[in-house]
């Protein structure tokens, strides 16, 4: 039972944030867009606003309606002041959101979403900037907060022969294929030497090397082959996954609001993570820090 390895590892990189921020020569600013009513949503946008700012960053959060957030998006993308813009989505739902979020420059991408990042993820392009090796490139916040949930509690390995990737030989069965969180992650494991399944609601596929390939594996065989399981199915009706279906041990983790995993899930497997959110927010801040010394340090140094 790992229920505290969010929200403890989360600490730890806040308080290296703070000191981070501490040594700038003057203090990012983040933008904070939220377009919903909604308390939970509400809630969460005015906790990451308070967590930017205990680690020193300004954060300034509005809610706008959702028909005004593309020109709350292009203004804030040509004003020099800003230096990352963080959206709460959902906002429409759709492919609107899918646009909207490729509508933010990518040099103020927090959350490292847009298709400029994407396509430096799937080309395992490591830096931000072409030619420029002092400059890493950004990785989604979510994908990235279980990665490094995974390397802090030993699934990745630190300690492996040169050449060897760190997920070589594991096998691991994915239940979101979201363009946000899903395929990235995906993408990420299997870069990582891993075998990767992933479902939707179209089906499974197999990831290695980066490459989707189709597959026609059952849940049930998935389930029982893989070392690390990982679920984010934003929906009630997702049939819960039972201790009977995983390994005792396998590594399971849910990023979804919803459980994805049956209660007893807690006392089969040795590690089981039911939620992330913690770890999230620190890697968006962490990100935002990237994004200022990879794109605006130098302006405010002029």
């Amino acid at each position: 039972m790992t229920s505290s390895a969010p929200k403890t590892l989360a600490s730890e990189y806040l308080a290296a944030c703070r000191s981070d921020i501490a040594e700038l020569p003057s203090t990012p600013k983040v933008l904070g867009l939220i377009a919903s009513q909604d308390a939970p949503s509400l809630a969460y946008a005015r906790a990451t606003r308070q967590r930017f700012l205990d680690a020193g960053m300004a954060y300034d959060l509005q809610q706008v309606s959702r028909l005004d957030l593309e020109q709350a998006i292009l203004a804030a993308n040509e004003d020099s002041t800003i230096h990352g813009i963080f959206i709460y989505f959902p906002i429409f739902g759709n492919q609107q959101d899918d646009y909207l979020r490729n509508l933010v420059d990518y040099t103020k991408d927090v959350e490292a979403g847009s298709q400029y990042w994407t396509r430096k993820l799937y080309a395992n392009d490591r830096f931000a900037i072409p030619g420029d090796t002092h400059k890493k490139a950004l990785l989604p916040c979510t994908p990235l907060a279980i990665v490094k949930l995974l390397t802090h509690l030993g699934v990745y390995e630190e300690s492996i022969a040169a050449g060897v990737r760190p997920l070589t030989g594991k096998t691991v069965s994915i239940f979101n294929r979201s363009e946000v969180i899903g395929r990235p992650l995906a993408v990420m494991m299997s870069n990582e030497g891993a075998t990767v399944y992933s479902f939707d609601e179209f089906g499974p596929l197999c990831f290695e090397n980066a490459q989707p390939n189709e597959t026609r594996i059952t849940r049930q065989r998935a389930l029982a082959d893989s070392d690390i399981v990982i679920t984010g199915v934003p929906s009630a009706a997702f049939p819960s996954i039972t201790p009977e279906e995983v390994s005792s041990a396998a590594v399971c983790l849910n990023f979804s609001s919803f459980d994805n995993f049956a209660p007893e899930i807690d006392d089969h497997v040795g590690t089981y993570i039911a939620r992330i959110g913690p770890m999230t927010v620190a890697m968006c801040l962490r990100n935002a820090i990237r994004l200022y010394q990879n794109f605006h340090l130098e302006d405010v140094r002029l």
